[in-house]
């Protein structure tokens, strides 16, 4: 691979970091410190980081992009830029206001761990996930070709597409999950209470995980387009209302089709 610099050292980018054996930078000291422990090489200033890198990374929130774009551009500008956040069209209005030189191409690693933070940084989240290449107006041939190689370098499968359908697909898969997760947990914790954590097994526990995701993230995701995740969830609403009506009324053969429907459904997850 080329010379890679990841700025942002949480879960993704240090796993990014640690899978590329590339510099890393975090704005944080604390977090510069426990990743020099893990065996990263660390600058303690982004103009280290970013010096004779050709691949930037940016692992940061997406609302702290546009701002790291425009500094690593002029830190490095003759680097690709990606990133790693979760929503790509504020990164490709973004990209719209770089020096047209400037190389940019959206990404977003579809995976995560069960730690927070550089100290649950693990190169092995990425095999077999998806990893999104999202090309911008400052894309080109070779500079999303130099992102692909870096998903397929950590055993990730990059798949092209754009910032909108990326988005719109984030609403069902990503956003839609974590609210579910939230609902389901809130109704286990009022039905069972105390005996909730006592008698939880795999199937509770693995269906409310994305409950723990930080509130600072949960909110930006679920307030990424609104009125699309309020119509996914009156979505959920509605298959959790049919299947009650049918309990309701006894009738075996709905809730077999229910049933049916979504191991269907989920059949292909499995592949």
């Amino acid at each position: 691979m080329s010379r890679i610099a990841v700025v942002g050292l949480g879960s993704i980018g240090g796993s990014i970091a640690l899978g590329a054996r590339a510099r890393g930078f975090d704005p944080d000291t604390a977090v510069r410190d426990r990743a020099r422990r893990r065996g990263l090489d660390v600058a303690d200033r982004l103009t280290g980081a970013l010096e004779d890198a050709e691949l930037v990374v940016l692992a940061a929130p997406t609302a702290a992009i546009p701002a790291l774009l425009a500094e690593a551009a002029a830190l490095a500008p003759h680097a690709v830029l990606t990133d790693a956040a979760s929503l790509k069209r504020p990164v490709a209005e973004a990209a719209d206001r770089l020096p047209p030189a400037v190389r940019c191409v959206g990404g977003h690693p579809m995976a995560g761990g069960r730690a927070p933070g550089i100290d649950g940084a693990d190169p092995g989240i990425f095999r077999g996930r998806p990893w999104a290449i999202v090309p911008t107006a400052r894309s080109d041939e070779e500079a999303l070709g130099l992102v692909e190689r870096l998903a397929l370098s950590l055993g990730a499968r990059p798949l092209r597409l754009d910032a909108d359908r990326h988005d719109r697909a984030m609403t069902w898969v990503s956003h839609l999950p974590l609210a579910a997760s939230v609902a389901l947990v809130l109704a286990a914790a009022h039905g069972a209470g105390t005996d909730l954590p006592a008698l939880a097994g795999p199937g509770i526990r693995d269906a409310t995980r994305l409950a723990s995701t930080p509130e600072a993230l949960a909110r930006e995701l679920a307030l990424a387009d609104p009125e699309a995740l309020a119509a996914a969830a009156d979505a959920v609403v509605r298959e959790l209302r049919g299947v009650a009506d049918a309990l309701r009324r006894g009738d075996a053969a709905a809730l077999d089709e229910f049933l049916r429907a979504g191991r269907d459904a989920r059949a292909p997850l499995d592949t």
